[in-house]
């Protein structure tokens, strides 16, 4: 059964991803682009949406600065971009954590940790529920069905990115350059029918969005800039991916921190410039949507039904370019790719991410195993099976989630990059060239202005959408960042427990006990028993005991017989079990034999049989088992679990284990 579902695993999901041999992996920038950049791409897919959301707060007439919010939004990630660009060098050398952990502590290396996790995990979300709405989009027969189909694009995910970063690589290219060709076309034709007055409007621009406050205070002065701030906050998941690059610098090919810097200032660039050109064009054809819309949108002077479906933005502006083609299908097809690739990125960097914390032992041990072929499918599942989670609950309502998204994004851009300006100022301090000076100082400056950007934007995003969800990320963080300290405080406990100091540890290696005595199990006087007593006399303890329980006469009668039958030079000790249970009465004579000499150490030797497969295990009592669960709890006891292998022993030991000749003990 075993060797069956090893095929099958291997079959399904590939040969494991040994994390030994990632460092192996070489991506050209042609196809790191498609990888590790599909995150940050994808984003346009649904943060035009998200600005529109929250502009329609204002009404139709709060919609003419999406174009401007879009601007601002390409601006910050192009300085964000730039500042990783720029210091790529010092975190290509370790990563965004563990430089944090280095520079700036523990506490903060695990708030950094824990924000990628939970960023990892909205990135897995966000894009399969924005994928869902693109789906439904093209087979409206789907929309009932939204958080199926948005767990259905995980699991698919999943099983393409267990089967390894070498297979994610290949394929990556395949969607994520059909989406940047199909929306090029799109812009490209939209912009111009724009400048003709060719360009048609899209189905909802003659809807009405109901403002939810007062039109003139909400496009002026104070108002204004709130509803500008919160647009921009939401708008701002463009930003998410900026990190991936730079935490897999060593996968490209050489030179490598060329092509990665090569890579990341054009993914920022293609981002920025998508982003700003769709919102142009959202504009420019009326195309809108708004949450809630059973309260606040209006078609034909009335309010939508329940059963009201709104389309991406980015598919309605498809349609008003090339109306009544193929185009729009297409590119929803391809956005759904390219979205797919987007959670590929999530899946890469989550095992990488959790391997690293666990070298420090703030998560556990096993994730940090580098022999461990389970380790990048293993943590690929539990990202799936938690993002399956969260899909199951919000389903393809991309606006709910992105209220959590950002948060862990901005949080760990402005952890690194205030590692890296308290580097540079220690760095100044100690600097003491001119030329040098010169130079540490415009790196400082460049850094400082990144830190600046990425802090502001986490708090804009704090004071916009703590109230609207934000609240749920920052107690996941939380959550994590103490159950990071509860395991790191486990280990520590446990090397405090175990330690062996230079005085008295010679000394504890040379104590010996005051005597050995050995305890055998009965269950029935048969081969496994007569090995553990063969066992038991070979290592000459002090004194030697078996202990049968009585739980029924007739069998204790039968143990009893052929004990005596067979010589056994070994006293038999009848425990009483009037209830049946053969555990409590071993237990209680074993703690009454330490009670009697507690400077003795037991040696409780425990025979069983194995059996061939795995299902015959459950047509049989684990007494046993049960029996050493229990012992390991008490001190002062060694456990020998003597095993017989069923149809694979020919014979117990020669010459029997049972003749008493040549035994002086016992």
């Amino acid at each position: 059964m075993k060797k069956v579902l090893g095929r099958l695993e291997r079959t399904v999901l590939g040969q494991p991803a040994h994390r030994t041999k990632l460092a192996t992996l070489v991506l050209p920038k042609r196809r790191a682009l498609p990888l590790l950049g599909a995150d940050s791409i994808s984003s346009v897919a649904y943060a035009p949406d998200e600005i529109i959301l929250m502009l329609a707060f204002a009404g139709g007439a709060g919609l003419i600065y999406s174009p401007w919010v879009g601007f601002g939004v390409g601006a910050i990630l192009l300085a964000v971009v730039g500042t990783y660009r720029y210091n790529i060098s010092q975190i290509a050398e370790q990563g965004d954590y563990q430089l944090v952990h280095r520079r700036l502590g523990a506490v903060p290396a695990m708030v950094l940790g824990a924000s990628s996790m939970v960023d990892f995990l909205l990135t897995v979300a966000v894009s399969a529920a924005s994928g869902s709405a693109f789906l439904q989009a093209i087979w409206p027969g789907l929309i009932p069905y939204d958080r199926w189909v948005a767990i259905s694009l995980v699991l698919l995910t999943t099983l393409l990115c267990v089967r390894g970063m070498r297979f994610m690589g290949k394929i990556s290219a395949i969607p994520t350059y059909a989406f940047l060709l199909l929306l090029s076309i799109v812009l490209v034709v939209g912009l111009v029918e724009a400048q003709f007055g060719w360009l048609s409007r899209a189905e909802s621009a003659d809807y009405y969005i109901i403002p939810r406050t007062n039109l003139d205070q909400a496009l002026t002065g104070l108002g204004l800039a709130v509803l500008l701030a919160r647009a921009f906050s939401s708008g701002a998941v463009a930003l998410s991916g900026v990190s991936a690059v730079n935490n897999s610098v060593k996968f490209f090919a050489r030179p490598k921190k060329t092509n990665a810097a090569s890579t990341l200032m054009l993914m920022g660039a293609i981002s920025s410039v998508l982003l700003v050109s769709i919102l142009y064009l959202v504009e420019k054809t009326g195309a809108k949507v708004v949450a809630d819309p059973q309260r606040y949108l209006m078609v034909d002077g009335a309010l939508v039904g329940e059963n009201f479906y709104q389309k991406p933005v980015l598919f309605q502006v498809t349609d008003a370019v090339f109306a009544g083609q193929a185009m729009p299908v297409l590119l929803s097809l391809a956005t759904v790719g390219i979205l797919m690739m987007a959670t590929a990125t999530a899946f890469m960097g989550f095992p990488l991410l959790t391997s690293k914390i666990a070298e420090h032992r703030y998560l556990p041990i096993q994730l940090s195993a580098r022999t461990s072929q389970n380790l990048y499918g293993n943590s690929v599942l539990v990202l799936s099976a938690t993002a399956v989670f969260l899909v199951a609950i919000f389903g393809s309502d991309v606006n709910s989630l992105i209220q959590l998204y950002i948060v862990g994004v901005f949080t760990s851009m402005t952890l690194t990059q205030t590692a890296i300006v308290r580097h540079k100022i220690q760095q100044l301090r100690v600097t003491l060239d001119r030329f040098k000076r010169r130079r540490v100082i415009r790196d400082l400056i460049v850094t400082a202005l990144g830190l600046l950007a990425t802090a502001l934007s986490l708090l804009v995003v704090l004071l916009t959408k703590l109230a609207q969800g934000a609240w749920i990320t920052v107690l996941l963080i939380t959550a994590t960042v103490g159950i990071m300290l509860m395991v790191r405080k486990h280990y520590s406990r446990i090397d405090n427990d175990l330690e062996l100091d230079l005085e008295t540890g010679a000394e504890e290696a040379r104590r010996l006990p005051s005597r050995v005595r050995a305890v055998i199990y009965v269950p029935r006087v048969r081969k496994p028993v007569a090995r553990a007593v063969a066992y038991a006399r070979a290592s000459r303890p002090s004194s030697i005991e078996a202990v049968a329980i009585n739980m029924h006469e007739d069998s204790t009668k039968e143990i009893i017989k052929r004990w005596e039958q067979l010589g056994v030079p070994v006293p038999l000790t009848v425990l009483d079990s009037p209830y049946r249970d053969p555990v409590t009465p071993v237990m209680q004579h074993i703690r009454e034999l330490k009670q009697r000499s507690p400077r003795d150490v037991l040696v409780v030797y425990l025979p069983e049989y194995i059996v061939r497969h795995w299902w015959e295990n459950l047509i049989h009592r684990r007494t046993v088992h049960k029996l050493a669960a229990q012992l390991r709890r008490e001190n002062r006891i060694v456990i020998a679990q003597v095993p017989w292998n069923i149809g694979k022993e020919t014979e117990i030991i020669t010459p029997s284990p049972l003749a008493a000749q040549g035994d002086s003990r016992g």
